[in-house]
């Protein structure tokens, strides 16, 4: 799993995620600093825009649990969110090999506290 989020993300083809998304995915950006997605289309399509926008991102840094992946990903570009100076992290938690939710941290030791509790709270899914 982490390797296919690498890959996606590294070539901005947010579409190879397609067949990782749950059909219910939940994405939760650092903070509350934008509102959240509820849906496999509704992360695509916020993919697809920020890409439109000029927004990519490098990926610095990737943690792998059994059931959690986390990726330290700097965001380039020219409009908000954009910051390479800064490193967010993602944790992507997966059940049964999709991706039930990503959460967004400003914060390194939070991300990687976040995705091993997640490991360490049992194998069921990953709850919005």
């Amino acid at each position: 799993m982490a390797a296919r989020l690498r890959h996606a993300l590294d070539s901005a083809g947010c579409r190879l995620l397609v067949d990782v998304l749950h059909p219910n995915v939940c994405w939760h950006p650092p903070y509350g600093t934008g509102t959240s997605c509820h849906s496999r289309s509704h992360v695509l399509s916020r993919c697809a825009r920020l890409h439109a926008l000029g927004l990519w991102v490098a990926v610095e840094e990737t943690f792998a649990y059994p059931t959690a992946v986390v990726l330290g990903l700097r965001i380039h570009g020219t409009v908000s969110p954009a910051d390479p100076a800064r490193v967010q992290y993602h944790v992507f938690h997966v059940h049964e090999g999709l991706i039930t939710r990503i959460t967004g941290y400003a914060d390194r030791a939070e991300a990687l506290d976040a995705a091993f509790s997640a490991t360490t709270a049992g194998s069921g899914p990953a709850r919005p």
